[in-house]
């Protein structure tokens, strides 16, 4: 993982190299995720993350770390990426 991006309170989009990112759909809202300077994606079971409920993000947060179980694990489709690359920043 060489990055991420979070698009809401409940999804977060991970890099892995530059044309693959992986949508992950979190279990519950993570209010302070929009805030992390960094964050980790624990596999559960094995080293793969293959469907949602293998992984967990884990992120600093005001109250200390925070894990947040995946519930849905997608590869980004190239033309998601186009729109997302062409989205403006905030």
């Amino acid at each position: 993982m060489n990055g991420f991006s979070v698009v809401d309170d409940q999804t977060v989009d991970v890099s892995i190299g530059p044309r693959n990112v992986w949508r992950l759909t979190l279990f519950s809202p993570a209010r302070d995720i929009d805030t992390a300077q960094r964050i980790a994606v624990e596999a559960r079971g094995s080293s793969w993350v293959c469907q949602g409920m293998d992984a967990t993000v884990i992120a600093p947060g005001p109250f200390g770390v925070q894990r947040y179980p995946v519930t849905a694990v997608r590869k980004l489709t190239p033309e998601e990426l186009r729109l997302k690359k062409k989205k403006p920043k905030s």
